[in-house]
Formats: structure tokens, C-alpha cells, sequence
């Protein structure tokens, strides 16, 4: 599209089984709906139809950057979890459309990667399996967490 972001995109991945997308742009990210038109015609192969259009824009408490975010695409999550350069992780519901929580100082440092339960195709969980994610921070070593008390 047309529009600008006002700092650079640093981490973009499908949401919601690929109907939407999620980027990551200074201290908030985006959810874009999507729609990619497959129609063949030869005549205007060159014609972009395909639309990319903003949701919402969701913005993190007291942060300067997003530094990791995780969202399920596998199956329907309306968890999105993102860790800010104030070392804090913060929990977002998109079906309500706000923050639910917020984990100060997770971390001694920023925390840079998270990663949330998705399941496996070839074993069944408990259901109270999908609640738990992990976040690492460089020297810090790895946390596990539980949505359910964040602790």
C-alpha cells in the first residue's frame, strides 16, 4: 500500500490461520486484514488487486521497541504476547482489543525471542499445556511461563 511506517518493520508473521497479518513497528504492531486475489487474467496479470488493509494498531505500555512477539497461527488464538525494551512482557487479548497484562522486568535484559505452546500434529496435550510459553534473555537464560498466574 501507500502508507509509511514511521520506524522500520522488524518482525511480520501470519495470524489467525493466515487471515491476518501482524508487524512489529517501534513500540507498537499492527494487525492488517489480508486479502490476496488469485484470479488468473492474462490481459492484467500486472494489475494489483490483492488488499492488505489496518485493523487496529496496538501499542505497548512504556516501551521505546518491540523487541519479540508471539502469536499462534496454527489454530484459533486471540492471544498476542509481546516483550518491550523495558524488559517487560505484556499479554494482549485482540478479541477484546486491549492489554490484558503486563509483566514488569521479566528479565535482567530485553527479553528477545518468544515462543508459545502450538501443539503437535503427532501427540495430543492437555488442554492446560497451551497456557505455558517461554522467553529468553541474552545472559539470563530461559523462563517458563504460565498465562494462567504469569509467574
Amino acid at each position: 500500500g501507500k502508507e509509511k511506517f514511521h520506524k522500520t518493520v522488524r518482525f511480520a508473521q501470519f495470524y489467525f490461520i493466515d487471515a491476518f497479518i501482524l508487524l512489529c513497528c517501534g513500540a507498537e504492531f499492527h494487525l492488517l486484514s489480508l486479502h490476496l486475489d488469485t484470479t488468473k487474467d492474462d490481459l492484467k496479470r500486472y494489475k494489483q488487486r490483492s488488499v492488505c488493509k489496518l485493523v487496529q494498531k496496538f501499542s505497548m505500555a512504556s516501551t521505546m521497541e518491540i523487541t519479540s512477539l508471539s502469536a499462534v497461527n496454527d489454530f484459533y488464538s486471540y492471544i498476542v504476547l509481546t516483550a518491550g525494551s523495558n524488559r517487560a512482557l505484556e499479554v494482549f487479548d485482540l478479541n477484546a482489543g486491549c492489554s490484558t497484562a503486563v509483566i514488569q522486568e521479566a528479565h535482567t535484559r530485553s527479553v528477545y525471542q518468544i515462543c508459545q505452546n502450538k501443539g503437535s500434529s503427532f501427540s495430543t496435550q492437555q488442554p492446560e499445556a497451551y497456557n505455558l510459553f517461554m522467553t529468553t534473555a541474552a545472559g539470563d537464560g530461559i523462563k517458563l511461563w504460565d498465562l494462567r498466574t504469569l509467574r
